[in-house]
C-alpha cells in the first residue's frame, strides 16, 4: 500500500503573509506622506485658496490631481518593491 500523496494546494505560510500586508502597510504610508508633501508645496507656491475655499480654475485642480495620482504611483512601486525584496 501506498502512502497518501501530498496535497496538491500549497500552503502560504503565514511569514508570507504578514510580509504582504507589512508591504502594503509601507506603500499606504509612503503614500500618505508624499501627498501631504505635494499638498504642502503646492501651498508654498500659493497655487491653491486658503483651507475652506473652492479651486476657481480647473487647471489647478488637475494639477493637485496630478500630484497625488504620481503620490499613489511611486507608493504602489515601493509597495511592490518591498514585497519582492523580501520574498
Amino acid at each position: 500500500m501506498r502512502p497518501p500523496a501530498a496535497p496538491t494546494i500549497a500552503i502560504v505560510p503565514a511569514l508570507y503573509w504578514l510580509r504582504s500586508v507589512m508591504a502594503a502597510l509601507a506603500g499606504f504610508v509612503a503614500v500618505l506622506v508624499l501627498a501631504l508633501l505635494a499638498d504642502q508645496l503646492l501651498r508654498s507656491l500659493g497655487l491653491p485658496p486658503p483651507a475652506a475655499q473652492l479651486t476657481p480654475e480647473l487647471g489647478r485642480q488637475a494639477l493637485a490631481a496630478w500630484l497625488r495620482a504620481g503620490c499613489l504611483l511611486l507608493g504602489g512601486l515601493l509597495a511592490r518593491a518591498a514585497l519582492a525584496r523580501r520574498a
